[in-house]
Formats: structure tokens, C-alpha cells, sequence
């Protein structure tokens, strides 16, 4: 989220109009920049927040006026942040921009992270040179929020939001949004609870969804999902496990967090696309893959 003193300095440059194209290599999409003088190498991230987001390491080689930013949630583990406005140049290109920093190492072999609404380009595309021939092309509109980044609906189902996570090895739902897929597609668990590492290495309990009517996100078919079981629910339920006459149940109570109905697609999925594309103008992705048959 953006503080009033970092909004009013970075409005204070009105940044050139946004041009040209960036091509990356979708297994490794990582682009020089200068931040305040300091050279650093960031990822592009389709999954990323409002900011420019540094390892504490990096954050520290600034010279950069840093004030307190918002905490983050991941999942029920809050983050304390702080944040500065900056100049980005990245290839002889400016724009005036926000960095922060959470305290943990958000990116393994980078300095950082960036999204693409964040770099002065008109477009950006993610090309994977080893990916099966594509099926078919789907354009989706894509919005951001200071809260969760940039996301697309689901077109097959109004309420999910979709988030695309090169970086992410597998797709991970919500607690929500495994509720309401067990709604719709018949959903069971598959496995006992285990856990799952997000976002700056944090861990959190999930489990597997299986579905007796699989369906489709983003043209993607899921026969299960994996599920952050206590993340984000809501007043959303998930599937209960069976109750044999002789076990005791005992639950947990935790407080109530709001209702995030996501799936944050992983590269099980976007490994199979040839081409992405982030429009910042027209504000779409645009996916060639080889998707699944309804």
C-alpha cells in the first residue's frame, strides 16, 4: 500500500507515456535496473503487489529516505514493511516508482521482484521456448489491488479471483476458494494436512481437494487443488472428513480472517503456455498454451 508522503512524491513526476514492448525468457524473466544509483537485478512477477518489493539485504544499499509502510498477512503470519519513493531506469527508460521491504527475503537469486504494471513498458511478454504446442489463446482483464496484486476473474466461476505465479512451483487456493469449488465440483479431501511454503519462505498448513466434477480455471482442468485450509475463509466451509461412532473430534477455533476466494496458478500450469502477455494500456493478459478440453 502506498502512504500519503510516498503517494504525493512519486505523483509528483508525471512518468513519460508507457511504450514499447519487454520480451522475457519465461524460465529466468530477470531485468537489470538502477534504484537510486544502486544497480540490482529484478524478477518480473505477474504475481506481484503495488511495489517494487527488495531483500532486506538490497533494501539496505539503498540511500533512500525509508518511512513505515503496512503490514502484509501471508496467510496468518503478518509482516511489518517499510517503504520510499524512487526513480526506476531500467534500460535507458525512467519511472517514477515505491520499493519496500518486509523484513525477509522475498526472491532467491535476485535482489528483488517488480510487476509488469510496474515497469515502463506498454506491454510485457513471457515467452517459454520448451513449451508444448498451444491450443488456444484467452484474454483476461486484469486489475490490481494494494491488498493482493494483480488478478483476473474467473470467467467460469464470477466470485474466484485468478493470480498467475511463474515462480510458484504448484497452484494454491484459499480456504475460500477450495470452499467453493468443493460446492461446485464435489469436493473431498485426498491427503492428511501438510504444508506448504509461500511467499518469503513462509509455511502453512494445506491439504489437497479432490473433485468428483473437475472443471476448468483459466482453461486449466483441476482434478484436485491444493488448499491453505485456515487462510482467508471467510464464513466459507471447507469438506468435512468422516466421522467414524468411535473418534473424538476436536476442533480449533481461530479468528476469523476475510474471505479471499483466489487460486494463485503455479507453473504446473504456466509451464504449458508459449507466450504471456500483460497489456498495461488495455490492462489484459493475454495466455497461449496448451490448454484442456472442457
Amino acid at each position: 500500500m502506498l502512504m500519503p508522503l510516498a503517494f504525493l512524491l512519486i505523483a509528483a513526476d508525471k512518468p513519460p507515456p508507457l511504450s514499447g514492448e519487454l520480451v522475457l525468457n519465461a524460465a529466468n524473466p530477470v531485468v537489470d535496473v538502477e534504484i537510486a544509483g544502486v544497480k540490482l537485478r529484478l524478477r518480473v512477477d505477474l504475481d506481484g503487489q503495488d511495489s517494487i518489493e527488495l531483500n532486506p539485504a538490497a533494501a539496505a544499499s539503498l540511500p533512500v529516505p525509508w518511512e513505515p509502510g503496512y503490514p502484509m498477512d501471508v496467510g496468518r503470519v503478518r509482516l511489518e514493511s517499510r517503504l520510499a519513493p524512487v526513480i526506476l531506469k531500467i534500460y535507458g527508460r525512467t519511472r517514477p516508482n515505491q520499493v519496500t521491504e518486509h523484513g525477509r527475503d522475498c526472491c532467491i537469486g535476485v535482489d528483488g521482484a517488480i510487476g509488469p504494471d510496474l515497469l515502463p513498458y506498454a506491454s510485457v511478454r513471457w515467452q517459454r521456448t520448451d513449451a508444448p504446442a498451444a491450443t488456444g489463446t484467452l484474454s483476461l482483464p486484469v486489475s490490481v489491488s494494494p491488498m493482493t496484486g494483480l488478478s483476473a476473474p474467473a470467467a467460469e466461476i464470477p466470485e474466484m479471483s485468478l493470480r498467475f505465479a511463474l515462480g510458484q512451483a504448484e497452484t494454491v487456493g484459499t480456504a475460500a476458494a477450495g470452499a467453493v469449488l468443493s460446492r461446485l465440483w464435489g469436493g473431498r479431501w485426498n491427503d492428511a494436512p501438510h504444508r506448504v511454503t509461500l511467499a518469503f519462505g513462509v509455511s502453512r498448513p494445506a491439504r489437497t481437494i479432490g473433485f468428483t466434477r473437475p472443471g476448468l480455471l483459466a482453461g486449466f482442468r483441476f482434478d484436485t487443488l491444493l488448499v491453505r485450509i485456515s487462510d482467508f475463509a471467510g464464513d466459507e466451509t471447507l469438506p468435512a472428513d468422516p466421522v467414524h461412532p468411535d473418534e473424538v473430534v476436536v476442533t480449533q477455533h481461530l479468528q476469523r480472517q476475510h474471505a479471499w476466494t483466489a487460486v494463485i496458478i503455479g507453473a504446473d500450469r504456466l509451464s504449458r503456455c508459449a507466450d504471456i502477455s500483460f497489456d498495461a494500456v488495455a490492462r489484459t493478459l493475454t495466455l497461449r498454451c496448451a490448454f484442456d478440453q472442457p
